[in-house]
């Protein structure tokens, strides 16, 4: 195994929608993977519950179990799981219960950050070392992919709750993740279903970044970009593959951490492209780590190859890809690599 397919491996986020890990991931582990997402059922993400049979089957040991063995396989890794006030929580079998909205909104700063603590603590003692939380985004308008699943309707109290939620993580010794940049205020379709668009201007999704502030001001990880392609630039282009966004994320926002895409293969993401071209598209835009849905997971191989294959033809900068796997370890707790 070369360096370069490693690293193509590394940058690469597969999600897990139970605890089972499969000959794929297995295989994803030994060449090189560092990263693994914990994931859902599509009903489960809708109606933000985990199901009762899943709550009966996986038990703090069954997590620990399935921690033991990636680990023993690949060492230190980035294990990661939704761990949201509005929306899903994946590990609210074994972990304190995180308040609902409403509630949420009431507490007082320090109320809400200690029950945020109280939930990290829980998914730290499961394994969890990564959350895919807080939802950063405020919405003014239509909006049926994350309708309800927002903390607040304005940018003061989103951004209050966001920074209690990244103290309450951080004294736990979890990992955060603002999601998803530069929010989508106002949304035309569902950008896993259909080619969704964002009609804001830059000016009306700048006046939404409050939450995403104050969550880089305190030292949130990883930020990860949205789905849907915003008419706010020329050519129209996802979120996940917009250099001029992750640029703005960088430079305006100054965040320094990790940023991660949403799935690759959401409609308005991939359009008519394969996963592949489209990872080897999100890693010369600027992401780090490249998240793949369970549909997307047998085909991890190719798109490893992909990345490799863009590498040694010139199209991606082999540079730009020692950087994401770079910072990929880093979060993983490496410090060199």
């Amino acid at each position: 195994m070369s360096e370069l397919s490693r690293h193509a491996h590394a940058v690469l986020f597969p999600v897990l929608e139970t605890l089972e890990i499969d000959v794929h991931i297995s295989r994803f582990l030994d060449n090189g993977g560092r990263s693994l997402l914990f994931g859902e059922t599509g009903e489960e993400y809708v109606s933000g519950r985990m199901s009762q049979q899943r709550l009966s089957r996986e038990t703090l040991e069954a997590w620990h179990g399935a921690i033991e063995i990636v680990t023993a396989r690949a060492g230190k890794l980035i294990l990661a799981a939704d761990a949201d006030i509005a929306a899903v929580h994946r590990l609210q079998g074994v972990s304190a219960k995180l308040p609902a909205r409403d509630a949420a909104q009431r507490m007082s700063e320090s109320e809400l950050e200690q029950a945020c603590f109280e939930t990290a603590r829980g998914v730290v003692d499961a394994g969890i070392n990564l959350a895919l939380s807080p939802t950063a985004e405020v919405l003014t308008g239509s909006n049926q992919w994350l309708e309800g699943r927002t903390l607040a309707d304005d940018p003061q109290t989103a951004s209050r709750m966001v920074r209690s939620y990244i103290r309450g993580a951080r004294r736990a010794g979890l990992k955060t993740t603002l999601k998803h940049f530069p929010g989508h205020p106002v949304l035309r379709g569902h950008p896993a279903k259909d080619e969704a668009t964002v009609p804001s201007s830059l000016d009306e999704l700048r006046a939404q970044w409050g939450a995403f502030r104050a969550g880089i001001e305190e030292g949130v990880s990883a930020v990860m970009m949205g789905p849907a392609r915003f008419e706010a630039f020329k050519p129209v282009t996802a979120g996940s593959l917009s250099a001029e966004l992750i640029a703005l994320l960088r430079g305006e926002l100054e965040f320094k951490g990790l940023v991660m895409t949403c799935d690759l293969d959401h409609r308005a993401t991939i359009g008519d492209r394969s996963v592949g071209d489209t990872a080897v598209d999100a890693l010369a835009a600027g992401a780090d780590l490249l998240l793949l849905s369970p549909k997307a997971v047998p085909h991890i191989d190719e798109v490893a190859a992909a990345i490799v294959k863009a590498v040694e033809g010139g199209k991606l900068d082999p540079s730009r890809l020692n950087t994401a796997a770079r910072t990929v370890y880093q979060l993983a707790g490496y410090r060199s690599v």
